[in-house]
């Protein structure tokens, strides 16, 4: 903060310099590349083109309305195309039945999303989404066309709790985990209102949970969301690698490691207070040769 002061204050002995003796002088000059990061917009972003594996997993049970079910399928289109051609997709619809719309492998020969999803029916039935996980990482098998280099997604979108279910989550999730699939669970409609359905949503998604759980009130707002998934999507790079657990630091605690940004920015700082003084000083003698004295 010392820094930052002192800089302050030659600030305001260059405004009182300025005031006797006219000169241009730009501190952006003086501070280089000390520049806000430009914000940018989710909608034009590149996307890099990495290997990336996508499976959806969708609810087809029965208290999704057929009008329901042809929005979510209009979301998933949406997003496929969005997305760089090195990502490959997958899809498996649940409800107490499943069935394999398309795996990796057939997307490889047949790239067309409104194509794939043309025949993409609804189940109806009830809802085994702790199944319907357990039978998506199955998906990421070479054999169905998954790739190795690939990171990993599941997206699950359903519109409520499941019913009926001989499995719990705990156990499949931890089958993702260990496939190294970052999952991402979506809830759509109002049965989301209530707190046991979020918290089925919580235990399927990957953690940080906040960053991995999407809730719309209807489905017409899974349009709303697609910008944001994408730009999660596309900020993870590269297959997914076990971490070990790090313990908790105090907010006090010093760190051993130095942020190299901050680094480069303090530079930058003191860089432009040398080139500060070198100018008052000029100012200074500027001063002195015509005899100006400054008001106090």
């Amino acid at each position: 903060m010392a820094v930052f002061g002192a800089f302050a204050v030659l600030l305001l002995l260059l405004a009182a310099a300025e005031s006797v003796v006219v000169d241009e002088f730009d501190l952006t000059d003086a501070l280089g590349g000390y520049t806000e990061a430009p914000r940018i917009n989710p909608r034009t972003q590149q996307c890099p083109n990495t290997p990336r594996d996508i499976a959806f997993l969708i609810d087809g049970s029965s208290s999704m309305r057929p009008q329901e079910f042809l929005q979510m399928k209009m979301f998933i289109e949406d997003v496929m195309k969005s997305l760089p051609g090195n990502t490959h997709f997958s899809l498996l619809q649940f409800s107490n039945k499943f069935e394999v719309h398309f795996e990796f492998r057939h997307f490889h020969d047949n790239r067309n999303p409104s194509r794939l999803l043309t025949g993409v029916n609804q189940l109806t039935g009830s809802s085994y989404t702790a199944s319907g996980i357990r039978k998506a990482v199955d998906l990421f098998d070479p054999r169905k066309g998954a790739r190795d280099t690939a990171k990993k997604f599941l997206i699950v979108v359903t519109d409520g709790e499941k019913i009926g279910d001989p499995l719990d989550y705990p156990e499949v999730v931890e089958e993702a985990n260990r496939a190294g699939i970052t999952r991402f669970a979506i809830g759509a409609g109002p049965l989301f209102l209530s707190k046991t359905a979020q918290q089925e949503l919580h235990a399927i998604a990957s953690h940080p949970t906040l960053d991995h759980v999407f809730l719309v009130r209807h489905f017409t707002g899974l349009q709303d969301i697609q910008d944001q998934l994408k730009q999660k999507i596309c900020a993870i790079h590269g297959p997914a690698i076990p971490r070990a657990t790090e313990a908790p630091q105090s907010p006090d605690a010093c760190s051993s490691h130095s942020d190299p940004q901050v680094l480069r920015k303090l530079e930058q700082v003191v860089s432009g207070l040398d080139q500060v003084k070198a100018k008052l000083e000029v100012l200074a003698a500027r001063q002195g040769k015509c005899g100006c004295t400054p008001h106090h």
